[in-house]
């Protein structure tokens, strides 16, 4: 299982189902994704799963707004690691991927900004978000999310399942993280999402990676920090801190730019 051979099999298998999901794409919501089971053979897939790294050796990310294991050091794992990560990179996935949103000239991110391997342990989260809206030099809009969940035997019963939130965080679609699933989700100033709690040992392992286009998925230019919200059981004071913290940075970002300036979660180029 070559890295050639999985950028292959995966853009066979979008293409395969392309139309399908074009028309799930366009009349899906509350933010606009499709996604596709058995994305790999099974036995590869798995072959990925057992190649990744402890979540022990892996960047924590640990705050009230998430709790999880990312990882973008792939020079440090098994290869495959690497391979599955920038399979879908290659330009013949990356061209179906634009064919199948309608979304022009995607650019796959080299410096896996944000992305990479994700892993979630029993109690881990990640609260309703809006991703950064822009790449780490703060020049290409990010207008699109893969993820790849690749767990074996994970029950929707375990928790660690995306959810797509309306603007309103009112109207809300859970999508299971079934083992050999690929989801395909829009990021705008709308795209809110979250992953809800873990309520298994895990891990949940999730193999992401970012698209960036020059021009917006909107008709209109914008700039936007990642930004948190709380979710709607969550407690007033919860909300009004991520609030004011959102509307802070977000203010200040038009003064300071929206380079991603000092992170650890980006590869240098």
């Amino acid at each position: 299982m070559t890295r050639a051979e999985l950028s292959a099999h995966i853009a066979s298998q979008l293409r395969q189902h392309k139309e399908e999901l074009s028309r799930y794409w366009q009349q899906s919501g509350p933010v606009r994704h499709f996604f596709l089971d058995g994305l790999l053979p099974d036995a590869w897939a798995r072959e990925c799963f057992d190649a990744l790294p402890d979540p022990d050796t892996l960047m924590l990310r640990a705050s009230i707004k998430e709790h999880k294991h990312v990882g973008i050091d792939v020079d440090k794992y098994k290869e495959v690691v690497g391979d599955i990560l920038f399979a879908f990179h290659d330009k013949e996935v990356v061209n179906i991927v634009s064919e199948i949103t309608g979304v022009k000239d995607l650019l796959a991110d080299d410096s896996l900004y944000g992305s990479g391997i994700s892993m979630m342990l029993q109690d881990d989260f990640l609260l309703p978000h809006l991703d950064n809206s822009h790449d780490g030099d703060g020049q290409l809009y990010r207008v699109l999310n893969a993820l790849y969940y690749i767990t074996p035997e994970w029950p929707d019963n375990r928790g660690g399942n995306l959810e797509l939130w309306d603007k309103e965080m009112k109207d809300r679609k859970e999508i299971h993280s079934r083992f050999n699933r690929l989801v395909m989700m829009e990021t705008n100033t709308h795209s809110i999402h979250s992953v809800n709690k873990v309520l298994a040992p895990g891990p949940r392992a999730c193999v992401s990676n970012y698209y960036f286009s020059a021009t917006p998925v909107e008709d209109h230019s914008y700039v936007h920090k990642t930004t948190f919200y709380a979710r709607p059981e969550d407690g007033i004071v919860k909300k009004m801190r991520l609030t004011a913290e959102g509307k802070a940075k977000n203010f200040l970002s038009k003064f300071i730019g929206n380079k991603a300036a000092g992170t650890k979660h980006r590869r240098s180029k």
